[in-house]
């Protein structure tokens, strides 16, 4: 396996990535979407863990940052679902330009997961197959302002727990920690609500939500003819109406799917044996596939 560093450029801007070779092809590409407030190595690492075992087995692996995560450039503010649409649009032109007609898996974890649904139904470059974790809720609806308060609990409780590990003492004393950081990811959902309220006031004469151009409503999955594998935690506070949500969207259009629930686990999976599970059940998924 070989690791190599690749550098696109988006607006002016640079998107940095790894792309994780194997010794013997598939010629499949697997590309990793992290979360909103995460960038390439995902939580506790668990998108580079996963990238190096798909790579063992034959798979090309390319994990990248959005403009204004991790690596990539543009100030952090100024990324949102039109920008990180674009960063996968570049890196998918990459894949396909860099490989020979490769199939492609999208793997993507909360907000990423969301992308990689929204792209299988919209986007411009085929999809193979999708793997989703821990979706968050795919629209705003009656739920949203319970589940808002939800997660600002659930987050709360997670950093209470984090304290009890040596490991984040020994960041709080090097300075390492952010709390301007762990302040956004708390009222975060909170915020949403606000934005959730002020966006429903933008409607059609027919009450519903105006979300992007007509072009990408005209035909929903045109280009998806793949399965797709819904992870989630049975603690997180999105699983249940995210899940009700994605399964009712791929029914109406006929999309096999599998779902496995980790029992007891919470939104980013933070314990060795859920991200084993994980890595076991992705794998076992995809090799059944291909």
């Amino acid at each position: 396996m070989n690791e190599e560093i690749f550098d696109l450029e988006v607006n002016d801007n640079s998107i940095y990535g790894i792309w994780h070779q194997p010794g013997e092809r598939k010629n499949i590409a697997v590309v990793f979407l992290h979360g909103w407030a995460g960038h390439r190595p995902g939580p506790h690492d668990m998108l580079v863990k996963l990238a190096r075992y798909l790579c063992d087995t034959g798979y090309d692996c390319f994990r990248f940052d959005f403009r204004g995560k991790g690596y990539s450039q543009v100030d952090r503010r100024q990324t949102n679902n039109k920008s990180m649409l674009e960063d996968l649009e570049a890196v998918l032109q990459y894949v396909n330009e860099s490989l020979n007609d490769p199939g492609i898996v999208l793997i993507g974890i909360c907000s990423g997961a969301k992308l990689a649904l929204y792209y299988a139904r919209n986007g411009k470059y085929p999809i193979a197959h999708v793997i989703a974790m821990s979706s968050p809720v795919l629209r705003y609806n009656e739920v949203e302002s319970k589940l808002a308060t939800n997660n600002a609990k659930n987050t709360i409780t997670e950093y209470f727990k984090k304290m009890l590990y040596r490991k984040t003492w020994s960041k709080l004393t090097s300075g390492e920690i952010h709390f301007s950081a762990i302040g956004r990811n708390i009222f975060k959902p909170l915020r949403g609500l606000v934005t959730f309220k002020r966006k429903i006031s933008v409607t059609s004469s027919n009450k519903k939500i105006i979300n992007g151009s007509d072009r990408l409503r005209e035909k929903p999955f045109g280009k998806f003819h793949g399965q797709m594998l819904l992870i989630h935690g049975e603690k997180d506070p999105e699983t249940k109406p995210a899940l009700q949500q994605i399964q009712d969207m791929l029914r109406q259009y006929n999309i096999v799917s599998d779902t496995c629930v980790l029992k007891n686990a919470n939104h980013s999976f933070y314990s060795l044996a859920w991200e084993q599970e994980i890595i076991q059940t992705i794998s076992n998924w995809l090799n059944i596939l291909f």
